[in-house]
């Protein structure tokens, strides 16, 4: 059982998260467990590292990867935003570091069957768990009003040609239902001017999708209103964003949280009572080297923030 995914910006997480001898730390979304791993190697011997992911194929490769970690590692098969309940249920305390990476792993596009990918013809379903979530990408793109899949494509993904997928998407299943990935990427390049880019026509197309299937921006704030309860002074927080409407929201809380007071200026007095709760690791996100992008292109959008509890 191997993984085939590449861990981005595993350089910038150690130097920013700074995992350090007898630590513990926490990854969020454990994927194929390649940030794990270098955090295990670093926080030795007796450090711990409990290991979260929604998706139950993500939690047996890690599990195959860090065997030889297995007496210093918790795997917990659960969405991140039960992260404070998973804490809590697992005694795990004393928390030095928290890693959140909120991409798709190379195995989850290449290897899962679920149809995250748009160069592999797989069923039209983007779940995380498939056990716990029945509402398929197939649910939108065969049930949902022309409306709210435009809304979504422009909401989730940005996507600058969202009414004319959207319209095209209705035309083609009133012919017969969309059912697999190749299927729904040949309306989308019909209708989707081909510009000389690197980047796919049905790239912003299968984001939204997934970010719908999966709740992925609710799910983020979730996280971020919980977080701040489980760490403790000096814990730092690490956040991997891989668009703009995600890190937008990850750099509107970190800010929000690293400033006292939020009261207009021309209030000589702070009524507002706000303390700030963390400090500015990373003025700016940082993004992936030129040589990982080289080796790794879906690295390219890569963003990591970090924050530290005071």
């Amino acid at each position: 059982m191997l993984t085939i995914h590449k861990p981005v910006l595993i350089n910038e997480v150690i130097e920013f998260l700074s995992p350090k001898k007898n630590q513990n730390f926490v990854d969020c979304t454990i994927g194929g467990g390649g940030h794990a791993e270098k955090i295990l190697e670093l926080t030795g011997p007796n450090g711990r590292l409990l290991g979260m992911d929604w998706d139950p194929g993500a939690i047996k490769l890690s599990r195959h990867r860090l065997e030889k970690f297995k007496k210093r590692l918790v795997l917990v098969n659960h969405s991140y935003i039960e992260l404070k309940k998973v804490v809590y249920d697992e005694r795990f305390f004393h928390i030095n570091g928290i890693l959140l990476d909120l991409g798709l792993s190379s195995d989850q596009l290449q290897a899962s069957g679920r149809g995250f990918s748009f160069q592999v013809n797989e069923p039209l379903d983007m779940r995380y768990s498939p056990e716990e979530n029945e509402f398929t990408a197939a649910d939108i793109i065969n049930k949902w009003p022309e409306e709210k899949i435009k809304k979504m494509l422009k909401e989730n993904a940005e996507e600058g040609h969202a009414g004319r997928i959207a319209k095209a998407i209705i035309e083609r299943r009133k012919e017969e239902e969309i059912k697999t990935t190749l299927e729904l990427v040949a309306v989308v390049i019909k209708n989707v001017p081909r510009k000389r880019s690197r980047i796919h026509p049905a790239t912003k197309t299968f984001q939204a999708l997934r970010m719908e299937v999966n709740n992925e921006l609710t799910n983020v704030r979730l996280l971020l209103k919980d977080v701040l309860e489980i760490m403790e002074p000096g814990c730092r927080l690490g956040i991997i964003t891989f668009h703009s409407l995600e890190d937008r929201i990850v750099k509107q809380f970190f800010k929000h949280e690293s400033i006292d007071c939020h009261c207009p200026t021309e209030i000589p007095v702070c009524r507002c009572e706000h303390k700030a709760q963390l400090k500015l690791i990373t003025k700016k996100p940082v993004g992936p080297s030129d040589d990982e992008i080289s080796e790794n292109f879906r690295s390219r959008s890569a963003k990591l923030r970090v924050v530290e509890k005071l």
